[in-house]
C-alpha cells in the first residue's frame, strides 16, 4: 500500500457535498453530483481533474430535503423534457471551426500579399539610364560582365572608364544597368 494511498478515496479529493455517481467506461469519464443537485462531468481519463457542469438541479435545494440520499437516480424518463435545464450555446461556440479556417486563409493571403509586394518592389526600381556624351554610346551590362573585362573589349583602362562613368561602382554592376564607352 502507497504512502499516500489514503488520500485517494472521494472523501478527501472531492469538494465538500459532491459525490461520485457513476463511470462512463465508453467516453472514460466520471459523473459526480453536487449538494446542491447538479451533476458534474470529469475530462475523460481523468478522475479528480476539473469538472464540467452538465446540469443544474431541477429543483431548489428545499424540495431535496426529503431525499437526502446522494446516490439517487436521476429524473424519470417520463418528467417532460421541458423541465430539464438545456445549457445556452453561443452561437460562436458553434462558428468557431469556420472562424479558424478563415483565419488560417486570410494569414495565408496576407502572407501572400506581402510576398508579392516584396518582389514586385524590386521590379519598380529603376536603374538609372546613362546620358552619354558624343563620342561614347551606350552599353547594357549583361550577366557576368565587369569593369576590366568591358575595359579590355574597349582598349582602355579601368580608371579611364569609371572617369567617362562619373561615379562608377564596379564592384556593384548590376545586369541592365547602361554605362557609356567609347564608340568603336
Amino acid at each position: 500500500m502507497g504512502r499516500w494511498s489514503h488520500y485517494d478515496t472521494d472523501d478527501e479529493r472531492l469538494p465538500e457535498g459532491m459525490v461520485r455517481i457513476g463511470y462512463d467506461a465508453d467516453d472514460q469519464t466520471y459523473t459526480f453530483r453536487d449538494a446542491d443537485g447538479s451533476i458534474w462531468e470529469s475530462a475523460p481519463g481523468n478522475r479528480y481533474g476539473s469538472l464540467r457542469c452538465v446540469s443544474r438541479p431541477t429543483q431548489r435545494r428545499d424540495s431535496f430535503a426529503d431525499n437526502d440520499d446522494p446516490e439517487s437516480p436521476p429524473p424519470p424518463y417520463s418528467m417532460p423534457e421541458a423541465s430539464y435545464p438545456t445549457p445556452e450555446v453561443s452561437w460562436r461556440a458553434e462558428m468557431m471551426p469556420l472562424f479558424n479556417f478563415f483565419m488560417i486563409i486570410a494569414l495565408f493571403l496576407i502572407g501572400v500579399f506581402f510576398y508579392l509586394r516584396a518582389t514586385a518592389g524590386s521590379i519598380d526600381q529603376q536603374i538609372p539610364v546613362a546620358q552619354c556624351d558624343s563620342g561614347t554610346m551606350p552599353y547594357h551590362i549583361k550577366g557576368g560582365d565587369t569593369c576590366w573585362a568591358i575595359a579590355e573589349n574597349r582598349g582602355m583602362s579601368v580608371d579611364a572608364l569609371k572617369r567617362d562613368n562619373g561615379g562608377l561602382d564596379c564592384d556593384n554592376l548590376r545586369v541592365g544597368q547602361t554605362i557609356c564607352i567609347p564608340e568603336a
